[in-house]
């Protein structure tokens, strides 16, 4: 795809001499602990995500040292996670996503993610509108485990297992998955527990590219195929999916992410990427 090749030129011109993008001074506030978190979302992170969504060359030796930086310079080897310190810890969407980029990039996930993995399988809440069993330590932090849970830290941590190789997974991991899946199909993948015919978070219907902290419909469907998922409460979101599809065939990107290190395509017009998931998704659920 010409398109394609353009935009990961472009990505890559703009890497610096030392492996990353867009970095931070000492001088500012955020400085070290939000490094290669911050700006969004020109920053290291997302730029791998970025190329990871591109379904860039997974043996690319320019992403292999940013990544192994990043790696580094997140994780906490208290915990076993990947953190922005305090800052909303344990922040699972933060660890779906590196657990995602150390699949995606290498062939064998490093200790890290799987260290992480355990964590979650041991610490992560499916809570909806009210605790289910006691709070855990880290309930204090009502953005990730409040009362509902984060869906943004659920729908990552689906992403980041499901580009485990299967081989791979351990039961503990496996279980986690499955949790997961099933708290996207009680939400009907973007639709209120309480009410299926609202949805349940502003611009989760909306198709975005790339997937940032946060997942659109089609992403979370995508994943599903990949997990081969197949399920009534689908249903709804698969119709809405085939809503979007235009004359032509293609689907339009109707969320932009701002501030990467490149676009990706305009709004409100046609997209590639888009399109490619959708198209395959509907072919699965066809």
């Amino acid at each position: 795809m010409d398109k394609k090749k353009k935009i990961i030129d472009r990505i890559f011109k703009a890497q610096g001499k030392n492996g990353f993008w867009k970095t931070l001074p000492q001088t500012h506030k955020y400085y070290p602990d939000y490094t290669h978190y911050v700006p969004n979302f020109k920053a290291t992170l997302w730029t791998l995500i970025l190329l990871a969504d591109l379904e860039h060359d997974q043996n690319d030796p320019r992403v292999k040292k940013p990544l192994k930086e990043i790696q580094q310079h997140f994780f906490d080897t208290k915990h076993g996670i990947y953190t922005l310190k305090k800052d909303h810890f344990p922040i699972p969407c933060l660890n779906g996503n590196m657990i995602y980029l150390d699949a995606y990039f290498n062939d064998n996930p490093s200790d890290k993610s799987f260290r992480a993995l355990e964590f979650f399988y041991k610490y992560q809440r499916f809570d909806d509108g009210c605790y289910i069993g006691d709070k855990n330590e880290f309930c204090s932090n009502t953005s990730c485990y409040g009362k509902h849970s984060c869906y943004w830290g659920i729908t990552k941590l689906l992403k980041g297992i499901s580009f485990i190789p299967k081989q791979l997974r351990t039961a503990q991991t496996n279980d986690l998955l499955n949790r997961c899946i099933q708290y996207v199909l009680l939400h009907k993948v973007c639709y209120s527990s309480r009410d299926s015919s609202k949805v349940m978070i502003k611009g989760i219907d909306r198709l975005t590219f790339p997937n940032m902290y946060k997942s659109d419909f089609l992403e979370i469907l995508w994943l599903l195929k990949r997990e081969k998922v197949k399920s009534h409460e689908l249903d709804a979101a698969i119709v809405l999916l085939r809503s979007k599809k235009q004359e032509d065939d293609n689907w339009n990107l109707e969320k932009q992410m701002h501030n990467m290190v490149t676009s990706i395509g305009a709004k409100d017009r046609p997209n590639a990427f888009v399109t490619k998931r959708g198209h395959e998704v509907l072919e699965y659920y066809s």
